[in-house]
This record gives structure tokens, C-alpha cells and sequence, in this order.
């Protein structure tokens, strides 16, 4: 019988439930087999940026000094959202790589979507069943079953 498994994620959170069919004709049954925080992920971008050394200056919209920017905001927001997005991904083939015969099924915030799916290996991927565009992170076990059960196979 090969395993499956649903995974909910975030920028702050990895959820991966193992799908059980009891004995019956009742429905699955999810169970939290692992649940990684990245608290990074969740984290205000300029709150980890406080350091008054280095900054760069800026400028106010009436062309005046308008004080000192702590960084040089869109391409070190863009590293960091890229950072995230290659630690899920790693941690989702770390995962996988010990169940090859898995399968799986992925809820996941929408602006993540395309580049988490980009981002994992194609082994990883070849066994990725469904997508739903939610976050569904933060849902009960049961809120998450019911959307995939709506959902269809």
C-alpha cells in the first residue's frame, strides 16, 4: 500500500499529515507527522534590520533628504522571499526522498505556488497529485480534509 500525504504551508509553516483509512468505510484520518515553524518566514522584513551602521540614504518625495533607508529594500526582500522558498522546497525533498513511493497532495498559500512547485526536485514533483491554491496552514485537520475531499481526485 503506498502512503499519502497532505502538506499545508506558508512562509511561517510546514505542515505534512499522513492520510490513515481505517478499517471500514470511513473516511481518512490525518495525522501531523511533522510541523516545522520557520519563523523567519513570519517575521516583518525590516524587523530583523536594525542596525544603524551601513544604511543607505534616501529620499523624500518633494526631492528633499528624506533620512536613511535601512537597506536596499527590493532586492534584499526578493533574497529573503527566495531563501524561504528554497527551505520549503528542501525540506518537502528531505521529506519525500525517505517515502518514494508516497504520494501527496499540497495546500498552499497562493503567492507561493508557482515558485515552491518550481523549486522542488522533479522526483518530489512527479508525485505531487493535487494543488490547491490555500492556505490552509493554520485550519484543523478536519477543515483541511473537507477542502481536499471538495476538492476531488
Amino acid at each position: 500500500m503506498n502512503d499519502h500525504y497532505i502538506v499545508t504551508s506558508d512562509r511561517g509553516h510546514l505542515r505534512i499529515y499522513a492520510e490513515t483509512r481505517p478499517p471500514g468505510h470511513r473516511p481518512p484520518r490525518l495525522d501531523v507527522v511533522e510541523a516545522l515553524d520557520f519563523p523567519a518566514g513570519r517575521a516583518n522584513y525590516s524587523a530583523h534590520d536594525t542596525d544603524m551602521a551601513g544604511r543607505f540614504p534616501g529620499s523624500g518625495a518633494d526631492g528633499r533628504d528624506g533620512g536613511m533607508s535601512i537597506d536596499e529594500r527590493l532586492p534584499m526582500k526578493r533574497e529573503e522571499e527566495r531563501r524561504g522558498v528554497r527551505l520549503i522546497a528542501s525540506e518537502l525533498d528531505r521529506f519525500f526522498a525517505t517515502r518514494r513511493e508516497a504520494t501527496w497532495d499540497l495546500a498552499i498559500a497562493p503567492s507561493l505556488y508557482n515558485a515552491i512547485v518550481q523549486a522542488l526536485s522533479p522526483a518530489t514533483r512527479l508525485r505531487l497529485q493535487r494543488v490547491l491554491s490555500k492556505d490552509l496552514v493554520n485550519q484543523t485537520t478536519d477543515d483541511v480534509q473537507s477542502h481536499f475531499a471538495t476538492a476531488g481526485r
